[in-house]
């Protein structure tokens, strides 16, 4: 048996309208893997910038003299010179502003844990306002510790 094709054969108005709303699902699916996307690199960038920033602060600790006033007095949540930094300034990307805070554990007595002259430095950075996150706007917190002896 022979099946004869009408000359008009084509897609249905129906199945065009099925296909548009299966297209349009899937490119909302995309914009919203878009801006996660964005948002995780953007938090990724002020991860990055705050824990630099520590860093740098220190390796500012290591240059300093032994016999310095920061290794012999107790410090507690100490402002450090210059804070706030901002960081991106120069580009249109802004890393956002950092306060950094130290703290200065020297024990007592005999020194940090028992060992003469030793001291707990902490340092502190933490954003000024909230920054973008993928799971919200958040303020950024990096803390990093680092053991110094003094003379």
């Amino acid at each position: 048996m022979l099946i004869s094709k009408n000359a008009q054969s084509g897609f249905t108005m129906v199945e065009m309208l099925v296909a548009v709303v299966i297209l349009a699902v899937g490119l909302l699916g995309l914009a919203q893997l878009q801006i996660t996307a964005i948002k995780a690199n953007s938090q990724s960038a002020t991860m990055m910038v705050a824990s630099s920033l520590a860093q740098k602060i220190i390796e500012d600790i290591a240059a300093i003299n032994d016999d310095d006033t920061l290794f012999t007095t107790a410090v507690t949540d100490a402002t450090w010179p210059g804070s706030p930094f901002t960081a991106g300034e120069e580009d249109e990307l802004s890393g956002g502003t950092y306060d950094v805070t130290y703290t200065v554990d020297i024990g007592t007595g005999s020194g940090y844990k028992g060992v003469t002259k030793l001291c707990l430095i902490k340092v502190k950075v933490k954003s000024t306002s909230n920054l973008m996150n993928v799971t919200g706007n958040k303020k950024r917190e990096v803390n990093v510790s680092t053991i110094r002896r003094a003379v």
